[in-house]
């Protein structure tokens, strides 16, 4: 039996808020796992930045992952993969929480956080694409850009969950026991709450355009190979547009609070704060920008936020510099019309039979060479450069999404 559209928005909401969080957190107390896990000589900037290199890890597994989970999706179904995904990520979360540091196991630490990282990236890599493609086919066409844009909201709000915990963490504990041991909390909590997620999602119902391919014995044996034979510019299309929303979200939301404590020397609990607003903005605009988009049209909404990223990045970040706060604020909202409004369109680049593979391909590949070397790229030009390189960053990545946008086939949800 299909899942009615308000209960289907709300699970894939809910899910996303503890399901991203999970995956986040890491950087969020990116300080704290470079001192648990790496030699003290390494020196407190090297061993933030090794712990930014382990989180990329995740994001360049999510494609492997990704397209794994995809052809399970497109053979088997995709509410299968939109309720299994999630326990793999709540026991890869308990696994990193509860791992020794490396005072205590030497270099093991390190190399079984890589190895956690990499199977928590597998599982995500698969549960955003299934839950994208399962959600917007519940919706259809008049819809699709409001609830993935709730459905988005909810994955960003994971983010300002994270940046709420370690605020909370670090108000009670201190610093000094926050760094010690106190972030392992975190973990433990987005644990749970992953289990959580797992019963309410394991008996939502099949989207009624999978069952219709199945009915017809339209199932494709090899979604992927179809994919790239008949489909190479929807995927060039997907990932160039994918490729804006990663980097917005690896260098103005999750690497923010340490870009503004490193490079703009403000302290960890504003910058902390600062971005906890960012993401929160984010989630709010995101619903009106897919609202929006359903309205007068997805590639208005994109072409518009785009062209107004490219202008602004270079004086905004500048700005950053002198007032901190509101530039960042403000860049997050302009990239945040942008992402609440692609993320319907994402899902009518591909036809039905190789929908998930289309979106797993075009994001985790995204997630994997641009938001997983974000926060680490991102640190780097700006200690080189200055505010100007990441806004340098940042513009040609829009201008890649006003290539996507222009490319992009016109398609129908079924």
């Amino acid at each position: 039996m299909a899942t009615p559209l308000w209960r289907a928005t709300a699970i894939s909401a809910l899910g996303g808020v503890f399901e991203f969080y999970d995956f986040v957190i890491f950087a969020v107390f990116a300080p704290h796992i470079g001192k648990a896990f790496f030699p003290a000589s390494a020196g407190e900037s090297t061993a933030t930045l090794k712990a930014f290199a382990v989180f990329a890890v995740g994001y360049l597994a999510r494609p492997i992952g990704g397209i794994l989970w995809a052809h399970i999706a497109d053979r088997r179904g995709r509410a299968y993969v939109f309720s299994h995904t999630v326990l793999g990520m709540a026991a890869t979360t308990l696994l990193i929480g509860l791992l020794p540091g490396y005072a205590t196991i030497g270099i093991a630490a390190p190399i079984l956080l890589v190895i956690f990282r990499l199977m928590q990236g597998m599982a995500l890599g698969g549960e955003i694409p299934a839950s994208l493609c399962w959600l917007s086919e519940h919706a259809g066409t008049r819809h699709a850009g409001l609830v993935t844009a709730i459905l988005l909201a909810g994955v960003n709000s994971g983010m300002a969950l994270g940046q709420g915990v370690a605020l909370i963490i670090e108000s009670i504990f201190g610093t000094e026991q926050a760094l010690a041991w106190a972030w392992r909390l975190a973990f433990g909590f987005g644990s749970c709450v992953g289990v959580m997620a797992y019963f309410v999602r394991r008996h939502v119902g099949e989207t009624t355009t999978f069952e219709t391919l199945r009915a017809n014995s339209e199932i494709e044996r090899f979604p992927l190979r179809r994919l790239l034979r008949e489909s190479p510019r929807a995927v060039v299309a997907g990932f160039l547009m994918c490729s804006v929303h990663a980097w917005v979200v690896a260098a103005l939301f999750l690497a923010l609070p340490t870009f503004l404590v490193q490079i703009c020397k403000i302290e960890v609990h504003r910058a902390d704060g600062i971005a906890l607003i960012s993401a929160s903005c984010g989630s709010a605009i995101y619903i009106f920008s897919g609202w929006l988009a359903d309205r007068i049209g997805a590639r208005r909404v994109c072409g518009f936020a785009l062209c107004t990223l490219i202008l602004f990045a270079l004086p905004a970040y500048h700005l950053i510099e002198v007032h901190g706060a509101l530039p960042a604020i403000a860049l997050g909202a302009i990239a945040s019309v942008f992402i609440g409004g692609y993320l319907g369109l994402l899902p009518r680049l591909f036809p039905a039979e190789v929908r998930v593979s289309g979106l797993a391909t075009s994001y985790d590949c995204a997630a994997a060479l641009v938001g997983g070397s974000g926060p680490f790229v991102m640190l780097l030009v700006a200690d080189k450069w200055g505010s100007t390189g990441p806004a340098v960053v940042l513009a040609l990545f829009a201008i890649g999404g006003l290539v996507g946008v222009a490319l992009a086939p016109k398609r129908s949800v079924e």
